[in-house]
């Protein structure tokens, strides 16, 4: 019951916070049976909402054990189906001012209930990496997975477990109106693995072969950085044309590039010819160049193919206009109703934020208890002053008035970037052939280097 109510409040949440949550390869999630999803871990409890709101059928979670030490929090936990696990790090760490030995059997209650989900045809997410984390690759994934599927299998016969691997990609997870990808991948039949004490290793180095076909990794956070402002710029050019408020091209692009680039990166970083060499050196330095333009003139890259002509140009401001007259009462009376719990929440989540993990849980955290609050004073006022009539109608406007607020506001500020390009394009037509003259080179120059990598 919990679960159920809370789901769709988690989901209004993240699309308050997150512009888009997007999902690849869907279809490869059993609706019914006993699952595994195993998934990455790059932003704290928030990966956790994203997992539980996209997929299609319900899941339970495993979590490390010391965040059940607040009673009113472990009480949440233990409704929504959450299953404590006793990480080895946490128990050295008790250990520490007495006895070193680790206790083999910690997890011994906790497997069992994951067993018994397994043989109930249930589907549970782990993090095998064991920890939430900012490194631009993977951690060496614990076994425990491996070893759950298999007991599971062993202990109670379990047949058919599936292990899917899923990959979450945050375009800046710290960034409020940023977007989510969720890619899931080719799933793991644990019937083909025979003999648990032969495969944990076996079955863990599979997982983490699937889960890094979902991710991104790269060596260095600098080699991400510099890779990212690769990627996002070629996919812009590549698919320069989107919908207003889309954020710009899709971030399944954007992945399918970088790892483009990041096969480049590591044929440099091998015995790569001095003509490669040369040909990468050529296109990043006028890559930078071209970004470093389209900045000053405040032009998005997205942007560069607009038709400027007089008729596109006139149904643009047509539409525009009639949205804005439908929409902006309706986006405007979302900002009065959540301008202050909304920025309060953001407040106090970055003052209290230690690290890029943690910006996001703790706004909507925050954010989700200020809003509901002010929606209690809000609506008892209401009710106070017109009757209780007036109130429910009151109450029943304030979540949807909020998205719109949100995703309108995404709207207004892409079509004044777009507006401005425009009237910039159509009063100097040489400035924006400069540009597409660049662009062009620059798509032939990837084109060309990914030809030399043959």
């Amino acid at each position: 019951m919990l679960y159920e109510a809370f789901r769709p409040i988690a989901g209004v949440a993240l699309r308050w916070y997150y512009r888009s949550v997007s999902v690849a390869g869907r279809s490869r999630v059993p609706l019914t049976g006993p699952v595994f999803f195993a998934v990455n871990h790059p932003n704290a409890m928030v990966d956790a909402l994203v997992v539980a709101t996209v997929m299609p059928r319900r899941v339970g979670f495993t979590a490390k054990s010391t965040i059940f030490a607040n009673p009113v929090l472990s009480a949440f936990l233990y409704a929504v189906g959450v299953v404590p696990l006793k990480r080895a790090a946490d128990m050295a760490k008790e250990a520490a001012n007495s006895a070193p030995t680790l206790d083999p059997t910690r997890n011994a209650n906790s497997f069992r209930a994951v067993s018994t989900a397994m043989a109930e045809g249930k589907a549970i997410v782990v993090f095998p990496e064991g920890i939430s984390h900012d490194a631009p690759h993977l951690a060496p994934l614990r076994t425990g997975l491996a070893r759950m599927a298999l007991l599971a299998r062993e202990s109670m016969s379990v047949r058919g477990i599936q292990i899917i691997p899923v990959g979450l990609l945050f375009e800046r997870k710290e960034e409020p109106r940023s977007r989510v990808l969720v890619q899931i991948g080719e799933p793991i039949d644990v019937d083909a693995f025979a003999n648990r004490t032969q495969s944990v290793e076996t079955l863990t180095a599979l997982i983490s072969e699937r889960l890094t076909a979902v991710t991104l990794n790269f060596e260095t956070p600098e080699d991400a950085a510099r890779i990212e402002v690769i990627s996002e710029t070629m996919a812009a050019l590549l698919e320069p044309v989107t919908t207003l408020g889309s954020g710009g091209p899709p971030l399944s692009s954007v992945l399918a590039i970088s790892r483009r680039a990041e096969r480049v990166r590591l044929r440099l970083a091998g015995d790569a010819p001095a003509e490669f060499r040369q040909a990468v050196a050529e296109f990043e330095l006028r890559l930078e160049i071209f970004r470093t333009r389209l900045r000053a003139e405040h032009i998005a890259v997205a942007d560069l193919l607009i038709d400027v002509g007089a008729t596109p140009g006139a149904r643009f401001a047509v539409r525009e206009t009639v949205l804005a007259a439908v929409l902006t009462p309706i986006a405007w009376w979302g900002r009065v109703t959540h301008f202050i719990p909304l920025r309060i929440a953001r407040w106090l989540a970055v003052r209290n934020s230690r690290n890029r993990d943690e910006p996001a849980m703790n706004t909507i955290v925050i954010g989700l208890g200020l809003v509901l609050a002010s929606y209690a004073v809000q609506t008892a006022l209401v009710w106070w002053l017109v009757g209780a009539k007036w109130a429910i109608v009151f109450l029943a406007t304030l979540i949807p008035s909020a998205s719109s607020d949100l995703r309108y506001g995404d709207r207004v500020e892409r079509r004044s970037q777009r507006m401005r390009t425009y009237l910039r394009f159509r009063e100097q037509p040489a400035l924006r052939d400069e540009l597409l003259a660049e662009a062009d080179w620059l798509r032939q120059r990837a084109g060309a280097i990914e030809a030399m990598q043959q």
